[in-house]
């Protein structure tokens, strides 16, 4: 099973996308919001598009303080078993302004343990309500 440090890394790192599009972490603190990233992360996104960790660093490099007020609440954290040094996470997250409605996705993430800390390697995510 995995350990619950892998299931921290998920409210931790949306914790740090929170305070990101809300300019509640400075703009110089892009490297610690990229660093749970590996090298070779790619994620796709609610429209399908495949991004690599470059194009990603540069979606978030481009909308620091974008979305003041924005809400993320991740729930139904479920990990799936995988050997060592890996972990499966599905979970379901919401987004949206303070007091709107919440925008809902489905994700899948793949994570990698590496000099003791998870690195997310492969996120999916599609919409649902």
């Amino acid at each position: 099973m995995t350990d619950t440090s892998a299931l921290h890394e998920i409210h931790a790192l949306h914790v740090l996308i929170e305070d990101w599009f809300n300019a509640r972490i400075p703009a110089c603190a892009l490297d610690t919001l990229m660093a749970p990233f590996s090298d070779d992360f790619s994620m796709v996104g609610i429209a399908g598009q495949r991004l690599d960790r470059d194009a990603v660093q540069a979606l978030f490099a481009g909308s620091h303080g974008a979305r003041p007020g924005l809400v993320i609440a991740i729930e139904a954290v479920q990990a799936t078993a995988l050997p060592s040094p890996f972990a499966l996470l599905r979970y379901r997250e919401g987004q949206g302004m303070a007091g709107g409605a919440m925008g809902w996705r489905e994700s899948l993430a793949v994570l990698r343990q590496e000099h003791g800390h998870w690195r997310w390697v492969a996120l999916h995510e599609t919409p649902s309500r």
